[in-house]
């Protein structure tokens, strides 16, 4: 007795029959799947600038923050992450967002500069931030995170979120 006929034999009840066509094409389809769903991720990783990079540490980071800020038993431990905000700020205005080059020639130098101008308000807001977790106020820090929040929303709006 083949395979095929122990298969349909013992299956009988259940009218399931052995088809090896149909288990190579199921295979060979979740393999195809598989595979392209692993490309999509590859070339996903590869789209990261050096300005999404900071921007995604310091997302990171403030949402660390956020769970911990309001605690002032950690104010010391508080002050550190703003600190790295700062110096991801720092190295977010060496960059250029994504779409400049897509600017007109003459208006490079205006989109660059507001680009400029709102990461020097986010850095101002940092700034309030760190002074109102030193003094333990509790509505300032939340007011501070909500600002950061705007902020963070405007500039996505300006320049895109994938800058």
């Amino acid at each position: 007795m083949s395979l095929q006929q122990a298969a349909t034999a013992t299956c009988s009840n259940f009218k399931i029959q052995y088809n090896p066509t149909r288990m190579k094409l199921k295979t060979l389809l979740t393999l195809v799947a598989t595979l392209a769903l692993g490309a999509n991720f590859a070339v996903a990783d590869d789209d990261e600038t050096p300005l999404s990079k900071e921007m995604s540490s310091m997302n990171r980071t403030l949402r660390s923050l956020k769970r911990q800020a309001t605690d002032m038993t950690k104010k010391a431990e508080n002050l550190a992450p703003i600190e790295k905000v700062k110096g991801n700020l720092a190295a977010m205005a060496k960059y250029e967002p994504r779409k400049t080059k897509e600017q007109p020639a003459a208006d490079k130098p205006a989109y660059v500069e507001k680009f400029k101008q709102q990461i020097a308000g986010l850095t101002k807001a940092v700034d309030e931030l760190k002074a109102a977790v030193e003094k333990g106020e509790e509505d300032a820090i939340a007011a501070g995170f909500e600002k950061l929040s705007e902020l963070k929303e405007k500039g996505h709006n300006d320049f895109g979120a994938d800058c």
